[in-house]
């Protein structure tokens, strides 16, 4: 079946999906498309006779997907992951420990819960401001004239982004070994064919094409999952 009859007959998963993600100042039509997406990505990477069938490998997808479109467009100003795994595990603990206890827990209650220090859970506390912005007001210089705060803050610093998607990537390729990884650098850094890389390794270019196909589903896996544990508690 093609791709395009996977989509059109499962577009009811898709929808249903969305609807059981439902997260405040999201409007629940941009998370229907955005679960369709997913749906269109799900039916692009599906092999016909692996697995359960198309329906169960495309729910994960689509949930992922949500997940991951949800934390992207939720922060005002984004956190480092890390902070935001742990931002959730110290939100549940709070809960968790404000009807154990009868009344809101300390920061050190916090970490004995967490196994997290009370520095990190005081900043994993912090990280929930982020979620909102507020507005920079102008001020009034002698002249009278408001100038805007933004007019004199300092440039957005690109290297910023490279940097945190760096340390992503570092996690997704944990889960490779070390002749895994030196393919996808022959590949994607060193920018070499898959019929470069076959006299490279001593193997045909019909392998380098399934090593590389197989090796890139576990990292698309591995940053589904992560997704998951980074969405919005």
């Amino acid at each position: 079946m093609t791709p395009a009859r996977l989509v059109l007959e499962h577009l009811s998963v898709a929808d249903a999906v969305a609807a059981r993600h439902r997260y405040p100042g999201h409007d629940p039509e941009d998370i229907r498309q955005v679960a369709r997406m997913g749906l269109v990505m799900a039916a692009n990477r599906y092999e016909e006779g692996h697995g359960n069938g198309f329906a169960a490998f495309a729910v994960p997808t689509i949930t992922g997907v949500i997940k991951h479109h949800v934390r992207d467009t939720s922060w005002a100003v984004r956190p480092p992951r890390q902070v935001q795994e742990l931002r959730l595990e110290v939100n549940a603990a709070r809960r968790r420990l404000s009807q154990e206890l009868g009344h809101e827990p300390t920061a050190q209650e916090l970490a004995r819960e967490t196994g997290a220090s009370a520095e990190r859970v005081a900043e994993a506390q912090t990280a929930n401001a982020a979620l909102a912005a507020v507005p920079i007001q102008p001020t009034e210089p002698d002249d009278g004239q408001p100038v805007h705060a933004w007019s004199v803050l300092s440039a957005v610093e690109e290297g910023y982004e490279q940097v945190e998607t760096r340390e992503e990537l570092r996690g997704l390729l944990a889960v490779l070994s070390v002749e895994e990884r030196r393919l996808l650098v022959l590949r994607f850094v060193d920018e070499m064919s898959q019929s470069e890389i076959a006299k490279v390794i001593g193997v045909s270019q019909m392998q380098v094409s399934r090593l590389l196909r197989r090796i890139l589903d576990r990292v698309r896996r591995r940053a589904a999952e992560e997704a998951l544990s980074g969405a919005i508690a």
